[in-house]
């Protein structure tokens, strides 16, 4: 008997959808939601990001998350009291049978749900379709098979309860296909999924300071009177500082605790801690077979996930420049022509076609200096502290035990915490763009990370060791005088002691603890 591909989808949804059979071992979550849950689920709100719009696109690397956000909505969903039958999930990277003429197979699975399983509903209950790793149905599209966008565009046609999320690797590869399908920007949205940062590490670690008085929130510093554009738009960072201190004050009384798990999550990253049940106290608790195995699975998507929406000739070029990114740790730009020599390729490619692609999968970002229109340099930053000690020290052992080498990861992991934060601050202002985050070199130094709040720049220098201090806050300084910010950060690491913690060390120039700054990112 031939086989037939186009049935194996829907001979396998019961099984990828147990919660339609009310089994009590349908969900194997985590303890603690993914930090993206509350923005998307929003728990205490009437309606979820899922239903703002019938299609959203949630995009990320690999081992990110993605399909753990969908299991936790569902099961949200369905302890709240929504019907099991009002979510149907289609996972394609699951089987290699599902990704065989896709197109056909996603139809009669959803053909099977709305006679079989959706019928079961009122017509007013809201109905939600998860298709995982959409893009490997795009992999698998021929010439004669239709992309995805195109039933999906059907599905939501005339269906206002119906909302339809899309998982993929990259927001270029959800965007591309809606666009050849014919689907107005205005009618989907595409959210970003990025591994946890200190703050969701730690409140998975110690539940206890994630509730209460202890709880730290960002989110007076991203609109109010005390926020920072509130602060750049009056030229006073009094109430700024005033607000620190008060978030300061609320976990003075476990500051050691949280100044221990820095360099822990520094080691470890934001994917490699959370593989296991809960979060890991200690990276010494991990083995290289850990870290290999994050190297692997990157490995696997460039190799897997890029040709789909990059024309890159040698893939493995790729994995170099991740390479060269780890053992440097952005501790020095490089010349582009460098690299144009040591890669055989022209700068172009460098610039438009190696740098972008790592960038779409939130693997590395290519930084270059502010206020230059002409770079001839770029820093590498990995945007995970992890899979720099995966690619640079096979383990944690060399991180935890050497103060130089924490301090250079401080500096990754404090650019990817300053895209968080640059983000946050200019959403809430009704900009959700990704942020651009530069750097910068004076007479006096270098201000490490510099980012733009409604056009108007914010320094912000790094002295995680002592003796960085004067150097980061002359340049702090110099830019300021410069450009005429009127506010920027000195981020002070635990040997870097002062009076006061958190303080104006020179007008509009804020010193902060190190770990409050990721706390607050």
């Amino acid at each position: 008997m031939p086989i037939d591909a186009g049935d194996a989808l829907v001979e396998a949804l019961h099984e990828h959808n147990p919660w339609w059979e009310a089994q009590s071992d349908a969900f194997d979550l985590p303890a603690r939601q993914k930090s993206d849950f509350y923005h998307l689920v929003r728990p205490d709100e009437p309606d979820s990001q899922f239903e703002d719009q019938q299609l959203l696109g949630l995009v990320g690397r690999r081992g990110v998350g993605k399909t753990t956000l969908l299991h936790q909505f569902i099961h949200h969903q369905i302890e709240a009291g929504a019907a099991p039958e009002q979510f149907l999930y289609l996972p394609f990277d699951a089987n290699p049978l599902y990704q065989l003429r896709s197109d056909e197979q996603l139809k009669r699975a959803i053909r099977y749900y709305e006679s079989r399983i959706q019928g079961r509903l009122t017509d007013d209950q809201p109905h939600f379709i998860f298709l995982d790793d959409v893009h490997e149905i795009e992999h698998a599209n021929k010439p004669s098979i239709d992309g995805w966008g195109v039933p999906v565009s059907e599905l939501i046609e005339d269906t206002p309860s119906r909302h339809v999320i899309v998982t993929a690797s990259a927001g270029v590869q959800v965007e591309r296909e809606l666009e050849n399908s014919g689907v107005p920007t205005d009618e989907y949205a595409v959210q970003p999924i990025l591994p946890e940062k200190f703050r969701d590490y730690l409140y998975t670690l110690y539940p206890d300071l994630e509730n209460g008085e202890s709880r730290v929130s960002p989110s007076s510093l991203r609109a109010g009177e005390n926020s920072l554009p509130t602060a750049i738009q009056q030229r006073d960072a009094t109430p700024v500082v005033e607000d620190l201190r008060q978030k300061y004050e609320q976990v003075t009384d476990v500051e050691r605790r949280i100044q221990s798990q820095v360099v822990d999550y520094l080691s470890m990253g934001g994917i490699i801690s959370y593989e296991r049940d809960g979060a890991v106290e200690s990276a010494a608790d991990l083995t290289p077979e850990d870290y290999t195995r994050l190297r692997e699975t990157v490995r696997q998507a460039l190799y897997q996930e890029v040709p789909g929406f990059e024309s890159i000739q040698t893939i493995a070029d790729l994995e170099r420049l991740c390479a060269l990114a780890a053992r440097n740790r952005a501790a020095e730009p490089f010349r582009y022509q460098e690299l144009v020599e040591l890669f055989d390729v022209d700068r172009r490619t460098i610039a438009d076609s190696y740098l972008p692609a790592l960038a779409e999968l939130y693997i590395l970002t290519g930084v270059t200096e502010y206020d230059n229109s002409r770079p001839r340099a770029v820093r590498l930053y990995l945007r995970d502290t992890g899979l720099v000690t995966a690619l640079a020290d096979g383990d944690a052992a060399t991180v935890r035990n050497d103060f130089e080498r924490e301090a250079e990861l401080a500096r990754v992991g404090a650019f990817d915490h300053t895209m968080r934060f640059a983000y946050g601050i200019n959403a809430k202002q009704g900009n959700t763009t990704t942020p651009s985050v530069q750097y910068w070199r004076g007479r006096n130094g270098e201000v490490d990370f510099v980012f733009e709040v409604d056009g108007t720049p914010v320094p912000i220098g790094l002295a995680y060791r002592s003796r960085d201090r004067d150097a980061a806050l002359a340049a702090v300084q110099e830019f300021k005088e410069a450009y005429d910010a009127p506010v920027g950060f000195l981020l002070a690491g635990d040997t870097v002691r002062e009076n006061q913690p958190i303080q104006q060390v020179k007008p509009g120039v804020i010193q902060l603890p190190y770990w409050l700054y990721l706390l607050l990112c």
